[in-house]
């Protein structure tokens, strides 16, 4: 199976939002001071070399951590990039006053005392930044702050933490008309802040919907440009090394002493992070890029359906959905310029064909009679998922996913005994599923979740060898408004090899 390189994207806030990693869970709380304290530690400032729409852009960043005084406390991160004359004066080209997005981050994670230990990736996501003016020459400053609860879960312990890549989403507010056509020449405030005190003046829009169907935008508003996203990877030959952690037997971080002492030769890192983020040996052969967007990841996917007739649920085993995501952008509908859009591909596998695993399922048909089933679901067409979310605070937005999936049954039996249905007994047309999320609360797809719905599962044909038994199994299993839970794990990066292998989720009901 071949790889291509990576063009990273959006993780985070918005589901090209990266994931949450393997070795920590990021959490939604304010970022930390970056002062030189001896609980904060700080990464030189490094060049990265980062792929945009435009092209390579260098960027200048440091990655710094905040330690918690007690066990129970967060790591505070803070990611302070520079962006270059070039990318401000493209920006000004575009009549951008001010911006605004969301960063994420991975750092590698090293057991200093153990000697086959690999470094280990973990995500930094949701960094918010806040809005920032667009200076009028020189570079543009930008800074992301977030928290981690843990950085680490290989138990006590001496830990190095470097810093790898990241990536930034920038949006921005469209240009305003002059003042002098009635509009508020791009002063109004971001969703949700107001001034009590003052009243809404007759030439200011009306406070913006946070509604998901957004609203059409204000007369005289310019359609705002794609969000700029940044994919940015540390030059070769740096020492990107942040700190070196120790984690007591109580589970509080420490800094060793003496840390910013002696580093690993520059070098030596860049070659480990490539062998570590390519393996391939972590990538299940039913992970596949199938579509040549802006990531390629896979995951597990399972959950329950719900079969009203029989009053029971139907377990779906997890097995692999690849993912395909392009670029978030505005969502070009009217919705206002807050509001952004991308819509992800998703596609089955499981042993090379577009489907679920059959799940052997126990039922009790009239309240009494034990049987069972395998029911095998097939992916029919295309399988999209569609998220909305606002590029500033706090984030909100929402997910559709949209699957045309084909039910067979068989290895039927009934009270023990074996029912013949045959090889083709299936629903006489696709189902229909379409299932909702709160974004980024419930689901993401970079870092799972689940997503909900109902769905009427058609009558059954083509059961039955030596009698029709159609009437029989559609009767045991057909009907309207069943509901359907579906939980997808975290992903894995099918390009760098990053977050490999993906973990099937627990199933929620």
């Amino acid at each position: 199976m071949g790889r291509k390189g990576s063009r990273g994207g959006r993780l985070a806030a918005f589901g090209a939002a990266v994931l949450v990693g393997a070795l920590g869970a990021p959490a939604a709380s304010g970022g930390q001071s970056t002062g030189d304290t001896p609980s904060q530690r700080e990464s030189a400032e490094l060049l990265y070399h980062c792929e945009t729409e435009s092209g390579q852009r260098d960027v200048r960043a440091r990655m710094a951590l905040s330690l918690p005084e007690t066990a129970s406390g967060e790591i505070g991160v803070t990611l302070r990039a520079t962006l270059g004359e070039q990318v401000v004066s493209e920006l000004a080209a575009d009549g951008v006053v001010e911006v605004t997005g969301v960063m994420s981050a991975t750092v590698l994670v090293r057991k200093t005392d153990a000697t086959d230990a690999t470094d280990e990736p973990v995500l930094l996501s949701d960094l918010a930044v806040p809005t920032t003016p667009l200076p009028t020459d020189g570079p543009l400053p930008l800074t992301g702050t977030g928290a981690v609860r843990q950085l680490t879960t290989d138990g006590p312990g001496e830990y190095r933490v470097s810093a790898d890549r990241f990536n930034l989403l920038l949006g921005w507010r469209p240009s305003e008309p002059d003042p002098g056509d009635g509009s508020d020449n791009g002063t109004r405030p971001d969703p949700g802040e107001s001034d009590p005190d003052e009243e809404t003046p007759s030439d200011t829009a009306p406070p913006p919907t946070t509604d998901a169907g957004g609203g059409a935008a204000p007369a005289g508003r310019q359609q705002s440009p794609p969000a700029r996203a940044f994919d940015c990877v540390p030059a070769e030959g740096q020492d990107t090394t942040i700190t070196t952690l120790v984690r007591t037997d109580d589970g509080t971080t420490e800094p060793v002493p003496d840390a910013d002492g002696p580093r690993r030769p520059a070098g030596d890192r860049a070659g480990e992070r490539v062998g570590t983020n390519a393996e391939q040996a972590d990538i299940p052969e039913d992970c596949v890029d199938f579509a040549d967007l802006n990531n390629a990841w896979c995951a597990y996917l399972g959950g329950y359906t719900n079969v009203n007739r029989m009053d029971a649920a139907m377990r779906i085993d997890p097995g692999i959905v690849n993912l395909a995501l392009p670029i978030i952008g505005p969502c070009n509908d009217g919705s206002e310029w807050y509001w952004y859009c991308q819509t992800a591909r998703a596609e089955l596998r499981h042993n090379g064909k577009k489907q679920f695993p059959p799940t052997r399922n126990s039922f009790h048909a009239f309240d009494f009679m034990p049987n069972e089933a395998t029911i095998e679901l097939t992916q029919i067409g295309d399988m999209e998922i569609d998220v909305r979310s606002q590029v500033v605070s706090p984030y909100d937005g929402s997910v559709v996913a949209h699957a045309t999936l084909s039910v067979r049954v068989y290895d039927v039996t009934v009270n023990g005994v074996e029912l013949d249905v045959g090889p083709n007994c299936r629903t006489e047309e696709p189902i229909t599923v379409e299932l909702k999320a709160d974004y980024p609360g419930d689901y993401s797809p970079a870092t799972g979740g689940f997503l909900d719905g109902y769905s009427k599962i058609p009558p059954f044909s083509g059961c039955g060898v030596d009698s029709n038994l159609d009437p029989l199994i559609t009767g045991l299993i057909s009907g309207e408004g069943n509901y359907v839970k579906m939980t997808q794990g975290q992903i894995c990066d099918i390009r760098t090899g990053q977050y490999c292998p993906p973990v099937p989720p627990e199933l929620q009901r």
